[in-house]
């Protein structure tokens, strides 16, 4: 596996897979999209690749609780400076 198959681009094409650059322009008004230059598909699907955290009700320590927030963090920050799903 591949470290592009493993940390897909954020945004993707449905069609060819290619990066996807969305900018949001506001609430209520459609994002602007920059397509990769070698997809020629417009107006297809896009993906929103994302990777899932999911935390239960239960009891947990304080230890393993700061460990899941610090892992959280983590991966927000290298995702908004990669542009991949960390």
């Amino acid at each position: 596996m591949k470290l592009s198959e493993k940390f897909p681009p954020l945004y993707s094409c449905s069609i060819c897979g290619k990066a996807i650059k969305v900018i949001p322009q506001g609430t209520g008004i459609e994002p602007l999209y920059e397509y990769h230059k070698k997809c020629s598909h417009r107006g297809v699907t896009i993906y929103a690749n994302r990777k899932v955290t999911l935390r239960g009700k239960g009891q947990i320590s304080m230890a393993q609780r700061f460990i899941n927030k610090t892992k959280l963090s983590v991966r927000q920050f290298l995702s908004a400076l990669t542009g991949r799903s960390i």
